[in-house]
C-alpha cells in the first residue's frame, strides 16, 4: 500500500513536470521570437528532440536529489530545502543541456534560454501548487485513506507506527475497536467494543480495517468482518489469512507483511492507470464544458432564475460527502416539490425516478435527454470525488434507507457512467437490478471494462437511448 501510494504521487509529479517542460519551451520560444523578431535555429525535429532531451535530464537529476521524494514526504508544501532542490535541478539540467549542445556545435541564444528557465520556475511552481490542491495535504486530506484498526496485539503496534511514518501519504488511522482487551494503542481514539461495530461503521467513513489477531483469537470475528465485506470495506489481515470470497493482495507495509481482501481488483498498475484516465478525462472534459457553459449557461437562465450549475450534496466512496455538479434542468424550487411527487416514484426501492417530472424545464428537458447536464461532472473527477467509470453517487436521504447489502455500491469512486447506465437506465425500475448492474462492475472491473463502458457511453448518449 505504501509502496503503491508512493509511487503513483511521484508519477503525478513527474507527469506535471514533463507538462511544465514541455509547456515552457512553447511559452519561451514564442516570446523570444516576438520580442527579438528573430527564429529560433532550431527545426521542428530539432525542437522536439531539445524538449525530450531536456525531459529526460530534468527526470534524472530529479531522481538524483531525490526532489520528489522530499516534497511528498512534506505533504507537497514548498519550504527553503525543498526549493533549493528544485531550482538545483533546474539549473543542473540547463548546465548538461548546455554541454551537449556545444558538443554537438548547436548555438541558441543567451535570452532564449533565460526567459525559458525563468518561465520552467514559474510553471513547476504552479504546478505544485496545483497537486497540493487536489491531492491533499497528508492525513487531514478530505480523500485521506481511513483506517480502523480491530484488536490489539504487538503487530498492530508496528503497523500502526508505520502508518503514522507515512502519513503525508493521505492515510490516517481513525481509531480502535477492542475484540476482548483491556489495553489500547497510545494515541489511538478508542471508539468502543467489537460488539458496536455496526454502529462505529455507520457513523465513521471508513475505508479499510486492519484485523491485528487471527481469526481463532474470538468467535465473533468471521461474523464481523463477513459484515464489513457486505458493506465493501477493505480489509487487512495482520498476522493470518482467511477465506473471505473477494479478491486478496499481498502488501509490505514497511518491512510488514499483509493481506489484504476487497471485492474489486486491487492490482496496482490497474489503479493508475485508471487515475491518469480520470485526470486525462477531467482535463478534455473541462474544455468541454467551458465549451458548453457559453451557450447552456443562458438559456437555462433566460428560463428560469437560479444558478446555471445546480450542486447537490451525494455520497461517494465509504461514504464521503461531496457536492456532484450538474446543469441545472430543473426549477429553484425542486427539492421541495420533491416529497409532493414521491408517490409518483416509477422506481422500486431506494431511488426516485419519474418520466414526466413537472419540476424540469425545457431546456432541462433538452439536457436530460442528450446528457449535457452531466458534463459538470469533470469537475468532480478531477478533484478525485468521482471517476470517469464506476457506480453512481446517491443522495444522502437514499443511502439513510440502504440494507447493509446496498453499501457495495458506494465501497468504490463513484463515476460519471457505469453499467447501469449503459445497460438502458430509464427502462430500468427496480433498485435491486440497480445493485446488480453495480456489483457486477466491482467484481469484474478492469482498465478494459472501463474502456468498453466509455465507448458504449458514446453510442448510448449518440442514439439518445436510457435518458428521460
Amino acid at each position: 500500500m505504501l509502496r503503491w501510494r508512493m509511487r503513483i504521487r511521484k508519477m503525478f509529479y513527474m507527469l506535471m513536470d514533463l507538462l511544465a517542460v514541455s509547456i515552457s519551451f512553447l511559452v519561451a520560444s514564442t516570446i523570444y521570437e516576438n520580442t527579438s523578431g528573430e527564429e529560433l535555429v532550431l527545426s521542428g525535429f530539432e525542437r522536439l528532440s531539445f524538449v525530450i532531451i531536456f525531459m529526460l535530464v530534468y527526470i534524472f537529476c530529479s531522481d538524483m536529489l531525490s526532489v520528489y521524494k522530499s516534497t511528498i514526504e512534506n505533504s507537497g508544501k514548498l519550504n527553503l530545502y525543498i526549493i533549493i532542490k528544485t531550482l538545483s535541478v533546474v539549473f543542473m539540467s540547463l548546465v548538461i543541456i548546455a554541454a551537449m549542445m556545444f558538443f554537438w556545435e548547436i548555438q541558441l541564444s543567451r535570452t532564449f534560454l533565460l526567459y525559458y528557465v525563468l518561465i520552467l520556475i514559474v510553471s513547476i511552481g504552479i504546478n505544485r501548487f496545483i497537486l497540493r490542491l487536489f491531492i491533499g495535504s497528508g492525513r487531514h486530506s478530505k480523500h485521506a485513506k481511513s483506517i480502523l484498526i480491530l484488536g490489539h496485539s504487538e503487530r498492530g503496534t508496528l503497523y500502526i507506527e508505520e502508518i503514522k511514518k507515512h502519513s503525508y501519504l493521505n492515510i490516517n488511522i481513525i481509531g480502535y475497536i477492542s475484540i476482548k482487551e483491556n489495553v489500547s494503542y497510545p494515541g489511538i481514539h478508542s471508539l468502543g467494543s467489537i460488539q458496536e461495530l455496526e454502529s462505529i461503521l455507520n457513523e465513521h467513513v471508513v475505508d479499510e480495517i486492519a484485523v491485528a489477531r487471527p481469526l481463532t483469537y474470538d468467535s465473533r470475528l468471521r461474523e464481523k468482518l463477513a459484515y464489513c465485506q457486505d458493506m465493501g470495506i477493505t480489509i487487512t489481515m495482520l498476522l493470518e489469512t482467511q477465506s473471505l470470497d473477494i479478491k486478496a493482495q499481498v502488501a509490505m507495509v514497511g518491512d510488514l507483511p499483509t493481506l489484504k481482501f476487497h471485492m474489486v481488483s486491487l492490482n496496482e498498475t490497474q489503479l493508475f492507470i485508471k487515475r491518469v484516465m480520470d485526470v486525462f478525462g477531467g482535463m478534455i472534459g473541462m474544455i468541454i464544458f467551458a465549451i458548453v457553459f457559453i451557450i447552456i449557461g443562458p438559456l437555462i437562465k433566460m428560463e428560469t432564475p437560479g444558478p446555471v450549475i445546480f450542486k447537490q450534496e451525494r455520497v461517494g466512496r465509504n461514504g464521503r460527502i461531496f457536492k456532484v455538479w450538474k446543469f441545472r434542468s430543473m426549477g429553484i424550487d425542486a427539492e421541495k416539490r420533491k416529497k409532493d411527487l414521491m408517490m409518483k416514484n416509477e422506481m422500486k426501492g431506494h431511488m426516485f425516478k419519474m418520466e414526466h417530472d413537472p419540476r424540469v424545464t425545457k431546456i432541462g428537458a433538452f439536457i436530460r435527454k442528450t446528457s449535457i447536464d452531466e458534463i459538470p461532472q469533470f469537475y468532480n473527477v478531477l478533484k478525485g470525488d468521482m471517476s470517469l467509470v464506476g457506480t453512481r453517487p446517491p443522495t444522502v436521504n437514499e443511502v439513510t434507507e440502504y440494507e447493509v447489502k446496498h453499501r457495495r455500491r458506494i465501497s468504490i469512486t463513484p463515476g460519471i457512467t457505469g453499467m447501469w447506465q449503459v445497460s438502458g437506465r430509464s427502462d430500468i425500475e427496480d433498485f435491486e437490478e440497480v445493485v446488480r448492474l453495480d456489483e457486477e462492475y466491482i467484481r469484474n472491473w478492469s482498465i478494459l471494462l472501463d474502456i468498453k463502458i466509455i465507448f458504449r457511453t458514446f453510442l448510448v448518449v449518440f442514439a439518445r437511448r436510457g435518458s428521460k
